[in-house]
């Protein structure tokens, strides 16, 4: 209790300055065997095909958002927060298939929050939108309707990047979102609404649409019309009831059912009965509950029937996206039919799009079985397009220095992270490239565009002797090797030697004569100094000469 009154008491001093966060309150905390321990119940298999980095914390979140008509909303969902990591974190969106119970959605730990959580613990910022009438949100969810869909994701995102920061889980700039059945549809719509409306303030990385209806007022529409069973005949009166309150399209439910559905199934829409108890009152071809007239005018003018243009504004496909799209699908679906994404591939198509593409799931599963492998293609792929950790593909030293002149430069190779990169060199330089630098050892830190990965890398400028190309050329050095004591004798009796100087490999000056000293010099080296040296000498007229010493 303790702990949530403290987490309740920083979200409301944090919400000062909140649009979006209503209000937080902590469910859970998991560690990472704990993580998979639920993934094991939830999936019923021993396997989990993807590594568990991370312990997870897990949030409701109550947020505000708007209606169909723009008023003033709340909506609910799950928030899961990868604990303790490295770096700044992806924000992964996962939007969940059909359901008529307001219980029955990730916030309450119901259906498919467990997605959720594996995310979570693979190191995604993760929300889970439970949309508008379900959850904590109030009235009836506005079943497949395309943009209030896109709004509770939109807002949803919003508020969890208010809260990002203060849970301990910073977010880069990459936003995943997938989902599947009527999330597919919802991740879809979000996508558009958000590259349309929203680029410059959050830009989508990816989307992976899974067994969305894309195609309502085709695909669907022929089958909800269709003489044929189907196997969730609730479907139907879930979208009539759901878009008559968006659109108004009717007064009364007698106008579009028939007896006795017209009076047993509005109740059953409550939030409190599952699709399941709808069906047992539904008959098995959906389209038997509908009046005659309007099933007629429905089938013969596909054009300009008032359900057809509602049905037609709630496609998906109608824009071209700037980021990858990726549509899962089942070829033995019977509740989605795969057709939904051929017919939204090729609109996408023939409208110019470059980044969409479909992957075909399995030939033979059905709608429930395709979604654990759809979400596990699909979660793969993100996985593929995330930031990696930054590291060095080692530094080229692109010239080197000597004692005339300091003309070294090194250039730092970056891999794997995200540009643009920050270099900070050891001798302050701030490009990839430093240069005018003398023989030495260089150190460079490097940060990618996420800010918190780093690394360091050193190289060192070469010592370059010169000495085939020696100015000063009437000079003597003997012994070369010496054990100590190093004779230096100038036969130009007219230019004087001044300021020789001593450099080890590394191109450290180790010893300096400031005056001169004539044309006969004396160079000592104690017994600790064995080793190679660099000797650089001048003479009064400017004249240099560059000679390698080995002391025994």
């Amino acid at each position: 209790m303790k702990k949530i009154i403290t987490l309740l008491f920083v979200v409301v001093c944090f919400s000062v300055k909140a649009q979006f966060v209503n209000q937080l309150v902590f469910i859970d905390s998991f560690s990472a065997s704990q993580v998979d321990s639920v993934l094991i119940v939830a999936t019923g298999s021993q396997i989990i095909p993807f590594h568990l980095n991370y312990a997870v914390k897990i949030y409701k979140v109550i947020y505000n958002t708007v209606d169909w008509d723009s008023n003033a909303i709340t909506a609910s969902g799950l928030l899961c927060v990868p604990q303790n990591t490295p770096c700044t974190v992806p924000l992964i969106s996962y939007q969940h298939g059909t359901t008529t119970k307001k219980s029955d959605v990730p916030s309450r730990l119901a259906g498919e929050w467990y997605i959720g959580l594996a995310a979570a613990s693979i190191g995604y910022l993760t929300i889970l939108p439970d949309y508008l009438g379900l959850g904590d949100g109030p009235g009836l969810h506005p079943y497949q309707h395309a943009h209030t869909e896109a709004t509770a994701v939109i807002d949803m995102i919003r508020a969890s990047k208010e809260l990002s920061d203060s849970l301990g889980a910073p977010l880069n700039d990459q936003l995943f979102l997938f989902g599947y059945s009527q999330g597919g549809h919802a991740t879809m719509a979000a996508h558009q609404l958000i590259q349309e409306k929203l680029d410059n303030v959050m830009h989508v990385t990816a989307s992976a649409p899974m067994s969305g209806a894309y195609d309502m007022s085709g695909v669907m529409a022929n089958v909800m019309t269709s003489d044929s069973t189907y196997p969730s005949p609730y479907y139907l009166p879930y979208l009539i009831f759901g878009y008559n309150e968006v659109y108004h399209l009717f007064a009364e439910d007698s106008d579009v059912l028939i007896y006795p559905y017209d009076s047993i199934l509005p109740p059953l829409f409550d939030g409190n009965h599952s699709g399941g108890q709808v069906d047992n009152k539904m008959p098995a071809v959906p389209k038997l509950i509908m009046q005659q007239v309007q099933l007629d005018s429905f089938i013969n003018d596909s054009v300009n029937n008032y359900f057809r243009v509602k049905l037609r504004e709630n496609n998906t496909y109608n824009w071209i996206p700037n980021s990858p799209v990726r549509m899962y699908f089942c070829r033995g679906d019977h509740n989605v039919p795969f057709q939904n994404a051929i017919v939204a591939y090729e609109k996408f198509r023939q409208s110019g799009a470059l980044l969409v593409d479909t992957f075909d799931v399995s030939g033979t599963l059905d709608h429930v079985p395709c979604a654990q492998f759809a979400i596990l293609f699909g979660t793969g792929w993100f996985d593929s397009l995330i930031y990696q950790p930054l590291i060095s593909n080692g530094i080229v030293a692109v010239n080197d220095s000597n004692i005339v002149s300091a003309n070294g430069s090194l250039t730092e190779i970056p891999g794997q992270g995200e540009p643009p990169y920050t270099y900070l060199w050891s001798n302050g330089d701030t490009t990839a490239t430093t240069s005018n630098l003398s023989a030495g050892k260089y150190y460079v830190t490097v940060t990618d565009k996420n800010v918190c990965q780093s690394y360091v890398d050193s190289a060192t400028v070469r010592f370059v002797t010169g000495l085939q190309d020696q100015v000063l050329t009437n000079v003597k050095v003997y012994p070369n090797p010496s054990k100590g004591v190093v004779t230096i004798q100038n036969l130009d009796p007219t230019d004087n030697i001044k300021q020789p100087e001593v450099f080890d490999m590394t191109g450290r000056s180790v010893k300096t004569w400031s005056s001169s000293q004539g044309n006969n010099l004396q160079l000592y080296f104690d017994e600790s100094a064995q080793g190679i040296y660099f000797l650089r000498l001048r003479s009064e007229k400017g004249k240099t000469a560059e000679i390698k010493l080995s002391v025994l």
